[in-house]
């Protein structure tokens, strides 16, 4: 079998890579993950639903600071690249809209916002297009599936957490800047970010506004980036993120915080795919497709959400703490559209002069999908004795998705190469979900000695989902355009889910600095429901040339129901052993994972649906970060995944396609501190993978220079990403070839060269 492998031609080319790399190696020896001795005191609510400080954890926990957030993000590194960058466990970026793929050791990530969850139970993946950084003041990480959060934490947990109010006097922050790979009159990107702040005795406030304005990328070879019409594009985009926060400091113990998010993303873009003649491009995987001007449609690809919080606490709750919240998220995610042309391709193979009536059979649709959440969190943490800790609490929450198909006329598409998208009509993309969630927790904790401490948890959840009776959206389309008035529906139903979830794990204290911990941990998944019920199987339909074409017909022959096919959920148990360091000049941590699930998640390009195959998974591997100040100046530092994914078919042990297996990466970065002046050089690398059925990841290094010059007033930070001009498909682009098996479709370049600048000012 062959697994992730280090690609050596890649580092000869790149004497940068080698000599950072080089600088951090001995460091990476010694251990791996954090900041500087203060970290030793952070504290962090994520990981065990109370706050605690990472010394006390026994798990992999990293917290991103303010300060490295916006020293990437006013540099012109993307979000999700900035957060791949500093969290080892993470997947490279996409480039794109989404963050599809890009799972953490291996498997999915729980994303939050202040702690609500930005996932949901049909998995769009746009969980990073959620907020500016801006309005970030930190980020919360635990690597690792975790039995206190349940659903969609397998792999890991990333907790935003906002800005705040502060400052007596008030503050206002501004952020102005602009970033650009001077290819053409088409390729700007700019910001204008502003926020007002503050805080007495009882109570703090922020408002914040901030709009971001892209135009087209360009890659290192000066031709306009492919738009991905399969997730969506960060082409041609206009972000607008507008959160407030307020808090109230109701007496010495008891505190109300307000949270309100309204998030806009949309794309408004006059450069569209060009298909060429009759949308070959589509049908012939070697035809080269490009961009072109021309691109006319009126709801293009968008996300909105809109987010509110209450969080209520009382630290002297019956010699308790107690936290309450409750929150409301809506959201819309509407995409690209894409043509779906296998029966065109059918029409044609049969009769030249079946072409001519084609237009009628196929279509050029894009889908949009609504969510709505409301759920409340109530968490109790208690001391009964000096050596024992509890948490407690539940979780409730009800969720509710529909979703809808646009459809346009085929023939304008057709005849405009895919450029000019006429609306005819809308039908329903999959069936209703609604989903009930309730769940119980008991985590508790125990001081055996001074230095070693033990802890325990477990939770039950309870999970009731209800799907509608469906017609596909192909038999929906099918009756839009007159081929028949009715068709048979796949049977919907209710299915319900009871699983209980435990972690155990302990902490040794070798002395201040040094923690040695060893932790077990269940997660559990329930796969799309909306991807996997609603489909059938139909009979033919007739056309007037006497050939009928298959599963176009309005009669069922038989169809996924949740009574027939009822959707198991995905329970994965975690291990792992690790050891940290925190010390006046290093920061490191080194961690040995594996985890494991009876079952595997697919993705079915020809039914864009997802299949749950009763295959073991297992993923294994080794994670870790070090930083290293050389002096008060200059710091060294450096972090890695090492990761191998295996499915067991058959018996046998196999590499995991490429389209989900996470490939091993690595980074590291040399920096310099002054009072006035700033530098960061740092590098990405990702390995390459190749499966058992010879699908490959190619590899690819990725150089950006990060420069900060404080002013009399403000400060000014320049940046260079991908400083070397990288020529380079992304991972997100190598996995959607292999996806939806249309390559030439999926084949996004990453950025070239590209400068940026930003003025920030506190006043």
């Amino acid at each position: 079998m062959k697994h992730t492998k280090l690609n050596q031609t890649k580092f000869m080319l790149n004497p940068i890579v080698i000599a950072m790399l080089a600088l951090s190696a001995p460091l990476v020896a010694q251990a791996s993950v954090h900041a500087a001795d203060e970290n030793d005191n952070m504290t962090v609510v994520t990981a065990n639903r109370s706050t605690q400080s990472i010394s006390d954890i026994a798990a992999t926990v990293l917290v991103i600071e303010e300060e490295q957030i916006s020293e990437q993000a006013k540099s012109g590194v993307d979000f999700k690249a900035l957060l791949a960058n500093l969290i080892p466990s993470l997947d490279v970026g996409s480039q794109s809209r989404t963050n599809a793929g890009q799972n953490m050791r291996g498997r999915k990530t729980l994303v939050m916002i202040d702690g609500i969850s930005l996932n949901s139970s049909r998995s769009i993946s746009r969980q990073f297009d959620a907020i500016n950084p801006f309005n970030i003041a930190r980020i919360e990480v635990v690597s690792g599936a975790s039995a206190m959060y349940g659903g969609g934490s397998t792999g890991g947990i990333i907790n935003i957490v906002t800005k705040k109010g502060r400052d007596a006097d008030g503050v206002s922050e501004t952020w102005l800047g602009a970033k650009s790979g001077f290819n053409s009159g088409e390729d700007l990107e700019y910001q204008v970010a502003q926020a007002v702040s503050t805080s007495t005795d009882k109570v703090d406030a922020r408002l914040a506004v901030s709009f971001n304005k892209s135009t087209g990328m360009y890659d290192s070879n000066g031709d306009m980036v492919l738009q991905d019409v399969t997730q969506t594009s960060s082409q041609y985009v206009s972000q607008l993120d507008i959160m407030a926060n307020a808090g109230f400091n109701l007496s010495d113990t008891k505190r109300l915080e307000l949270m309100a998010q309204y998030y806009d993303s949309g794309q408004d873009s006059d450069y569209g795919v060009d298909y060429g003649d009759n949308l070959r491009g589509f049908l012939n995987p070697n035809q080269e497709l490009g961009m072109k001007k021309g691109y006319s449609l009126d709801d293009q690809a968008e996300t909105t959400r809109g987010l509110i919080a209450m969080s209520y606490s009382d630290s002297d709750f019956y010699n308790q703490t107690m936290n309450l919240q409750l929150f409301y998220r809506n959201e819309s995610m509407r995409f690209n559209p894409f043509p779906d042309l296998p029966s065109y391709g059918f029409l044609i193979s049969k009769a030249p002069s079946m072409a001519a009536i084609g237009d009628s059979y196929v279509s050029f649709s894009a889908s949009e999908q609504k969510t709505q959440v409301v759920g409340a969190k109530l968490v109790f943490t208690a001391d009964p004795t000096d050596k024992l800790n509890l948490v407690y609490g539940a979780d409730f929450d009800f969720e509710s998705f529909e979703a809808t198909q646009t459809l346009y006329d085929f023939k304008t598409a057709r005849e405009s190469n895919g450029l000019d998208l006429n609306k005819i009509g809308e039908t329903g993309r999959y069936p209703d979900v609604d989903n009930t969630s309730f769940a119980g927790f008991l985590q508790a904790a125990y001081d055996v000695t001074s230095n070693l401490t033990v802890n325990t948890g477990v939770r039950y959840q309870y999970t009731n989902t209800e799907v509608s009776d469906f017609v596909p959206a192909t038999q929906q389309y099918m009756m839009l355009l007159g081929h028949y008035n009715s068709a048979d529906a796949v049977k919907g139903g209710e299915k319900d889910y009871s699983n209980v979830l435990v972690n155990a794990g302990a902490i040794y204290k070798i002395n201040k600095q040094q923690q040695v911990w060893i932790n077990f941990s269940q997660g559990f998944e329930i796969p799309d429901p909306a991807k996997y019920y609603g489909r059938g199987a139909y009979d033919g339909l007739p056309t007037p040339l006497g050939v009928s074409l298959p599963g176009l017909g309005e009669n069922l022959v038989n169809g996924v129901s949740v009574a027939d096919s009822p959707l198991d959920g995905v329970k994965t148990n975690a291990l792992e052993l690790g050891w940290r360091l925190n010390n006046q000049d290093v920061s490191a941590q080194l961690v040995a994972y594996t985890s494991r699930s009876d079952k595997e998640i697919k993705y079915n390009s020809k039914t864009q649906a997802v299949d749950v195959l009763d295959n073991d998974e297992r993923v294994y591997g080794l994670e870790g970060q070090v930083s290293y100040y050389v002096t008060n100046s200059l710091s060294l530092g450096s972090n890695f995944n090492y990761i191998i994914t295996e499915v067991k078919n058959d018996g046998k042990w196999l590499d995991k396609e490429v389209n989900y297996a996470s490939p091993s990466k690595a980074t590291a970065y040399v920096a310099w501190q002054s009072d006035s002046i700033s530098a960061r050089l740092q590098t990405m690398q990702m390995f390459s993978y190749e499966d058992d059925n010879k699908a490959k990841l190619h590899s690819y290094n990725t150089v950006d220079l990060l420069t900060g010059i404080r002013l009399p007033v403000g400060a000014l930070q320049f940046g260079i990403t991908n400083l070397l001009n990288t020529n380079y498909e992304t991972l997100w682009s190598q996995r959607a070839q292999e996806i939806y098996g249309v390559a030439n479709l999926s084949k996004f370049k990453g950025q070239g060269r590209t400068y940026s600048v930003n003025y920030s000012v506190e006043f």
